[in-house]
Formats: C-alpha cells, sequence, structure tokens
C-alpha cells in the first residue's frame, strides 16, 4: 500500500473512533477495501469489538455482511468478559478467606470508562498479591489451571481453556537494571493502596495514573504500545479530575514528566480531532505500527541501536544479574551457579521456545539500526 494511502487509513480510523468515544455521527464514507483495513488494523490493536460500536453507533454506512465480522468479536468478547468476571469473583472470594490482600491492575479497573465496557478487549487480567504464593498456586491448580511462570519473574502466569490468563503480580515491575526507578518506586505498592472492601485495594486515581504511565513507557521504550492504550490515556483524562501537583511531584521521582506529557497530549488531540504536528504523527504512526502490546522488532532494534548486534545477542545468551534474580532465583541467590543457568536457559530457548528464538535471531539479523 503506498504511504499517503496508509496515512489516510490511519487518519480515517483515528478520526472514526474519535466520533464514537465523543457520540457523534459518521462524517465520511468507506468503502470495502478501507473497511478490511480497518479489520486488520483493529486485530492488530485488539479493537474489533471496539470499531463494531464504532460502526453502530457513528452510523457509518457499510456492507451488513462485512459488519458480521466485527459483530462476532463483539459478542465473543462479552461471553468471555463475562466468564472472566464469574471467574474473578471465585478468585477474589478466595483471596479474601485466606486474608490475602490484592489489587485489581489496569484493564479490569479502566474498562468501566469505556462508552461501552464490553468494547475493551483484553488477554488477561492483572492483579497485584501482597503474599501466600503457593496458596493461589494450589487455588489455580485445582480448578483445573496450567502454571505457566511461578517464580521465574516478578508474576506467576496460569491458564486454562477456554480463554483464562491470570496473571498474578508480586511485584509491579520486573526487577531489572534499566526499570531501575520504576522498580524502587512501586515496591510494595499495595501497602499504598487504599482497602476497596475486605481484603481488596484499589489504587486512587493520580496513582493509578502515575503506574498507567510507568508501565505504558516501559512499552513504549522497548517494543512499542497500541492504538488501545491512547483510548486508556483519552477515556481516564477526560473522566478524571486530578490533582496534577502531586502526579508532577511523582513522575519527576520517576523520571516520566516529559513522557507523560507526550502521551497525554498525543491522546487528547487524536480523539478530538486536533491537527497533529509533524513529530506527534510520526509517534502516532509508530504506535500503529506497534499492535497492541508492541513488537519483537521494535524491542530488537532497540536493544541493537543501544549496544550493537554483537553485544546484543551476547546480552540476550548471557543477561545480567538482575534477570536471574525473577527467573533463576537459586542462581541470584548463590552466584556460583550462574553458568549452570546460562545450560538451563539455552536448553529451554533451543528445545521449548525454539520459534521465538528463530524469530529474534531472525529479527538481529534485518535489524537496521544505526549501532
Amino acid at each position: 500500500m503506498e504511504k499517503e494511502l496508509y496515512i489516510k487509513y490511519v487518519k480515517d480510523y483515528i478520526h472514526l473512533i474519535a466520533l464514537y468515544l465523543n457520540k457523534k455521527e459518521a462524517d465520511i464514507e468507506v468503502d470495502d477495501t478501507e473497511l478490511g483495513f480497518f479489520y486488520k488494523l483493529s486485530s492488530h490493536h485488539s479493537l474489533r469489538a471496539l470499531f463494531y460500536k464504532v460502526i453502530i453507533d457513528t452510523k457509518l454506512k457499510v456492507d451488513p455482511e462485512k459488519l458480521k465480522k466485527f459483530e462476532e468479536i463483539y459478542m465473543m468478547n462479552i461471553r468471555k468478559s463475562i466468564l472472566y468476571d464469574n471467574e474473578r469473583k471465585i478468585l477474589f472470594d478466595f483471596l479474601g478467606e485466606n486474608k490475602i490482600h490484592y489489587l485489581p491492575l489496569k484493564g479490569i479497573a479502566i474498562r468501566e470508562l469505556y462508552p461501552d465496557k464490553f468494547t475493551r478487549e483484553f488477554a488477561d487480567n492483572d492483579i497485584l498479591f501482597a503474599s501466600n504464593d503457593k496458596a493461589i498456586k494450589k487455588f489455580f491448580v485445582n480448578r483445573g489451571y496450567k502454571v505457566e511462570d511461578f517464580r521465574r519473574s516478578n508474576h506467576d502466569v496460569y491458564m486454562k481453556e477456554p480463554s483464562f490468563n491470570f496473571e498474578m503480580h508480586r511485584d509491579l515491575f520486573a526487577d531489572r537494571e534499566d526499570n531501575a526507578l520504576s522498580v524502587a518506586y512501586f515496591k510494595n505498592y499495595i501497602d499504598k493502596a487504599p482497602i476497596k472492601d475486605g481484603y481488596e485495594h484499589y489504587l486512587k486515581d493520580e496513582d493509578f495514573y502515575l503506574y498507567f504511565t510507568a508501565h505504558t513507557y516501559k512499552h513504549f521504550h522497548v517494543s512499542g504500545c497500541g492504538i488501545r492504550t491512547l483510548i486508556d490515556y483519552y477515556l481516564f483524562l477526560k473522566n478524571k479530575t486530578l490533582d496534577w501537583d502531586y502526579i508532577e511531584k511523582e513522575l519527576k521521582k520517576l523520571d516520566l514528566v516529559d513522557f507523560s506529557k507526550q502521551i497525554s497530549s498525543l491522546s487528547s488531540k487524536a480523539f478530538n480531532d486536533e491537527k497533529l504536528d509533524d513529530k506527534e504523527q510520526e509517534t502516532l504512526l509508530f504506535i500503529v505500527s506497534s499492535g497492541t502490546y508492541g513488537t519483537l522488532e521494535n524491542a530488537v532494534n532497540k536493544g541493537v541501536e543501544e549496544k550493537g548486534k554483537f553485544r546484543y545477542l551476547m546480552s540476550r545468551i548471557f543477561p545480567p544479574l538482575e534477570f536471574y534474580k525473577g527467573a533463576y532465583s537459586w542462581a541470584y541467590k548463590h552466584k556460583i551457579l550462574i553458568p549452570v543457568a546460562w545450560f538451563v536457559r539455552l536448553f529451554r530457548i533451543v528445545f521449548k521456545s525454539n520459534k521465538q528464538a528463530r524469530d529474534e535471531l531472525k529479527a538481529i539479523k534485518k535489524s537496521k539500526a544505526s549501532k
């Protein structure tokens, strides 16, 4: 697709979402080719359910047969959300009965700000907890979940068909050198969160903004973030009255003042249909290319840009010390065992994650980063 046409389609897509979020009717027409582009872009950004409501609520004229593809995802997301709500209630009841303090994170809270909460698609549920990960693991195993990760990082992962995926966080950020400010600032963050009911905590709006911005920054500067993140920002800022003096003071501690202004301004201008300057348009196109959670290519290019191909490759094969604290705690505790962890890691890469490793090697080879 020619660049000019691609940019036009992206602008039309953002414009229609802006109309939907501001309860206005469509003032443009789209043909089947452009609608096909919208479907692919929506898939890339987990926005098909939302774009179904965009079409319906803005009264955009489209072929009814083409509309069905969006409608199917919307109905599936309603079912998925209801199943998740029920499963999450069972989990929260268990945590409360076992006196385990917990804090629902990110999408669980922000979806309530959407015009229709069933339009916010999600891949997993993130929950911060204070203690007793063994009891939590036993709960999930007893309910038929597969343990994908346990004590290998800052969160444990439990999955079960048809689509359940819970990430149980003992810390909000992984203990890595490039995460140092966020790791230190958000350590034991649940202690700062007021209690909503029983053992369930919540974040005050200002603290939610700080965490959400730090989390977005991590994604944006490693592999990228998606259009859904911009929508989250827009709806949060539109619906909340915030203490910006407090937020600015805390952002300085995180060195995120500039990024906060950049991302919040972009979201506001994009969904208020304001003209973007060249730098903002470039950032928006980067976000559009990144998809919901960023791309492997973006992450590799960033690493190669900073270190060069050889040093980056070596850093992936032999990660820095902070990596072992979460993934191989036994090696971190007994440093003499780190070479053993290298062999364990290489074995897992070769025999358990071969495709992922091959994809990353290809991305390193193709990288055109300047260093």
